[in-house]
């Protein structure tokens, strides 16, 4: 593998006087050659093309890529750029920090408790009004405003970042402010839009004249544009983001995410070097960033896991801070965020009183084998007796088969009491009746047609199903309705397809995904509306499409409703995600899950 020494001329008051040590110098290195060993062996079983990795050790920083950054030849080097996905929640957070420091002994004094609608009245407006005006920042910053993901609602083309603002009014809340953690993208999008509304600039020039060049991170950006243009001057290039099917055997590249209303939840491309300055910033409380903000942006401020079982080595209940999940590992706090999206996977983490930390970038997989790397050099750094470490490869094989068991068992599992067979019972109209496109206030619209086909020009076919292509946000995602019995449908997912027809049995772990679906008939007995479970914290609370009168020869609705602004959309139904991963169907018995779990 290729490896490059990085001499930084860094300063060291801004806690940057570190030293790259060279990965010839085995005595010093944690990439052993039983570490790459171990590394050949996890991307090839968790099918991921290339990662690269940095540990920080006090001073010193090591750093080496793996694998195939673009085939069939580009290596990955410590320098290769990735999507980093929701570890930018972290600079968010720290944004938000300066601002704050900035507004002290000023007229404009800003500070965590303040309402986010006291900055972004108009555009700030949740279904419940208490809701509305007592949501702080420190509140959206950690999760705890009572809003779910809803990732689906705002993944379409030419969504602006007010736009996803706007769209929260028509969202439901599924629990009280402060009261439970609900990881929601869509907040840290909103301390986006009140960044920009209290600087006047955009969050991508904020954060690289107040952290990235500060901290000397040339090679971190906030636009894909931004990205590509330096790779066009002779900076780091983008690994290309991949997925693997058992179908083919082999990988499949996809399209580079180009979406600036994921922002301040997760709009950062960068590298591992870059982010051995983030971390050592965060490990060493260092400059830019006020011990004040430092130590707010550590403090726990919601429990947000259960606790943990003891044979992992972890401790205690995980709680979440203002950008980054703390927990007890082998009983030091750990630091830390995962990051997902298509094609890629990132983790960060750090050790404040060892003063270690660890961050890995992927293009492709699950994130099994950032998993397993991951706690492989935690528990050497630790000195772990081999016999006291918590082996991840049995769990992760475990959710697996768990997951492809659900696919394969979706109408068993989605719609246990259903009469099957001969008792089935069938629809009540045609199944042309049921085609045609489907308005929701706060989601994009669906259009259902007829095998793929439009209805008002179908054929006649055998086995006809309902058929729904939507968009997140580049990538197609195909919807097969596989009817069970009566108005009700279990719904076969597959991402990165335009296939008209999903075999129920025919299924791919990283790209597909289930759900339910039902259908009301109106007073004049002609379908009415369409409910689908598209929110996990609804449990089976579905959301509701009210279907439209006109659609047009397309089959594709022309407006998107955000909060009062229109917005024109062609179907595209979105999400925000993590590793590619489709989590539809929750076994919890929660229900539905979201379609990538963008935190992972």
């Amino acid at each position: 593998m290729l490896f490059y020494l990085f001499c930084l001329a860094l300063l060291p008051e801004i806690g940057l006087g570190a030293r790259q040590v060279p990965l010839t110098d085995s005595t010093s290195s944690p990439f052993t050659a039983s570490f790459d060993k171990l590394v050949s062996e996890n991307l090839d079983r968790w099918h991921t093309p290339g990662l690269a990795m940095a540990v920080i050790q006090g001073d010193d920083t090591f750093s080496k890529g793996y694998g195939i950054a673009t085939f069939p030849d580009k290596l990955i080097t410590p320098e290769t750029l990735f999507y980093t996905a929701s570890t930018t929640k972290s600079f968010t957070a720290a944004a938000v920090s300066l601002l704050i420091d900035d507004s002290v002994n000023t007229s404009e004094s800003l500070f965590w408790q303040v309402p986010l609608e006291n900055v972004v009245r108009e555009d700030f407006v949740l279904p419940d009004e208490y809701a509305t005006s007592h949501v702080t920042i420190e509140d959206a910053l950690s999760h705890r405003t009572g809003m779910p993901r809803h990732d689906l609602s705002y993944g379409g083309l030419n969504v602006t970042v007010r736009d996803v603002v706007r769209n929260l009014r028509q969202l439901p809340m599924t629990a009280e402010i402060r009261t439970r953690f609900q990881y929601c993208n869509m907040m840290y999008i909103a301390i986006s839009h009140f960044i920009e509304t209290w600087t006047g600039m955009w969050l991508g020039d904020f954060l690289r004249t107040r952290i990235y060049q500060p901290l000397r991170m040339s090679s971190t950006f906030f636009s894909l544009s931004d990205a590509q243009k330096s790779a066009a001057s002779g900076g780091p290039s983008l690994a290309t983001p991949h997925y693997w099917t058992n179908k083919t055997k082999n990988y499949h590249s996809i399209p580079w995410l180009d979406a600036p209303q994921e922002s301040g939840c997760g709009a950062t491309i960068s590298n591992v070097l870059d982010y051995t300055k983030w971390i050592r910033c965060m490990m060493t409380m260092s400059a830019p960033l006020s011990p004040a903000g430092h130590r707010a942006l550590r403090s726990p401020r919601i429990i947000s896991g259960p606790v943990a079982e003891e044979p992992t080595g972890f401790r205690g209940s995980e709680a979440y801070a203002l950008g980054w999940h703390v927990s007890n590992y082998r009983g030091e706090v750990l630091m830390w965020h995962t990051g997902g999206l298509p094609g890629f996977s990132s983790v960060m983490m750090y050790f404040p009183r060892l003063q270690w930390g660890v961050t890995m970038m992927a293009n492709g997989g699950t994130g099994g084998a950032i998993q397993n790397l991951v706690f492989k050099l935690i528990d050497d750094m630790m000195e772990i007796p081999e016999r006291e470490r918590f082996d991840w490869a049995p769990l992760l094989e475990l959710n697996e088969s768990l997951e492809l068991e659900t696919l394969k068992n979706a109408r068993n599992l989605l719609f246990p009491s259903a009469p099957k067979g001969k008792d089935s019972i069938p629809l009540s109209l045609p199944l042309h009746s049921y085609a045609g496109t489907y308005i929701n206030e706060g989601y994009p619209a669906l259009t259902l047609t007829i095998n793929g086909t439009n209805p008002s020009h179908r054929a006649s076919q055998p086995q006809e199903t309902l058929h729904c292509l939507i968009q997140y946000e580049q990538y197609p995602i195909s919807m097969s309705f596989q009817h069970v019995s009566g108005e009700y449908f279990a719904i076969y997912i597959r991402l990165f397809s335009t296939e008209a027809r999903i075999e129920p049995g025919d299924h791919e772990i990283t790209t597909d995904g289930l759900s339910k679906a039902e259908f009301r008939l109106g007073e004049d007995g002609q379908v009415d509306e369409l409910g689908v479970l598209l929110e996990a914290e609804m449990g089976e609370a579905k959301i509701w499409f009210k279907k439209a009168g006109i659609e047009n020869s397309d089959g594709y609705e022309t407006y998107f409703k955000a909060g009062s602004s229109a917005v024109r959309t062609e179907n595209n139904l979105g999400a925000s995600g993590a590793g590619g991963q489709m989590k539809l169907f929750s076994r919890s018995g929660k229900g539905l899950a979201p379609l990538f779990a963008k935190h992972a």
